[in-house]
């Protein structure tokens, strides 16, 4: 019994010895190896499928805490009187926010709804980010791109797609004049993904609506007169330019399309709220058989 205790004392003292051996500090931040899919994610907004993204983590010392965040890369329509270069830089609030202790799971699954619940927005880009901070506050960050995929909401008899992220030049409709490259390839790849989703339902009628953010408060003299002499007419002929170019890039037959222009009447997000107005900036579709 004796041998037992004696045994079972140093084992105890060889415990607390290791564990009083402090890490070296290695005076880097961990190495990340992260894999988001490179497929266009379409959450569905009736299912909970989910995007899954694998992490490695290689560190000699332990790992205190992370944290990961998604925000949208606002690639869609810069504000009304902003030129293509020398814009501010946009705000990006943050659409989703995980913090966590120790070890980073191993693979990572989101639903692709913010922390408030919303969803996100159809052919958009997002920013992933993730910090990982190890024991001694060494910390390193990773930045990568999730791309959604068009969003069909079923709505009664009717599907609806809305899409914030076409690039217009500031002021204008004519979408051979956005110069900025990543842009015009941008705008490739939404529209698209958006004629990949028309050709899906041949047989719809499809109306294109245009919708503008206001610049004035609405319900003013200043925002009336906006709205007539400028949004409404810019946002029927954004529309009407979006059906010009899937007709002839993407083989859309023009029979199917109508154009409206909504201007700044139907606004889903604050019209002088910074951070969120660029979703007001949208081109809608309607599919009714």
């Amino acid at each position: 019994m004796k041998k037992i205790i004696v045994l079972l004392f140093a084992a105890l003292i060889l415990v607390f010895a290791c564990k009083s051996i402090p890490h070296e500090n290695p005076g880097v931040g961990p190495e990340l190896t992260v894999g988001i899919p490179e497929d266009d994610f379409a959450p569905d907004p009736d299912a909970d499928n989910k995007l899954t993204i694998s992490i490695a983590v290689n560190h000699p010392v332990p790992i205190k805490d992370w944290n990961i965040r998604i925000q949208p890369n606002r690639g869609g329509q810069r504000p009304e009187g902003a030129g293509q270069s020398g814009q501010t830089e946009r705000v990006r609030r943050i659409f989703f926010e995980q913090n966590g202790k120790g070890n980073v799971p191993t693979s990572w699954d989101w639903n692709g709804r913010g922390t408030n619940g919303e969803l996100v927005q159809s052919a958009t880009l997002y920013r992933f980010v993730l910090f990982v901070n190890d024991v001694f506050n060494n910390n390193t960050i990773f930045e990568g791109n999730i791309s959604t995929d068009v969003i069909v909401r079923k709505e009664g008899d009717k599907l609806r797609i809305v899409v914030p992220s076409i690039i217009f030049p500031a002021d204008q409709s004519d979408l051979s004049l956005v110069t900025d490259d990543d842009d015009r390839r941008s705008n490739e790849r939404v529209l698209r993904l958006i004629a990949r989703a028309l050709n899906r339902y041949s047989d719809y009628k499809i109306t294109v609506e245009g919708h503008a953010n206001p610049t004035q408060r609405p319900g003013t003299t200043a925002g009336t007169n906006e709205e007539t002499r400028e949004l409404r007419p810019l946002s029927l002929a954004r529309a009407q330019a979006v059906i010009n170019y899937l007709v002839e890039n993407n083989d859309i037959n023009r029979e199917r399309l109508n154009a409206i222009g909504l201007g700044g009447t139907r606004t889903v997000a604050p019209w002088n709220d910074t951070e969120e107005n660029w979703k007001n900036r949208r081109v809608e579709f309607i599919l009714e058989q």
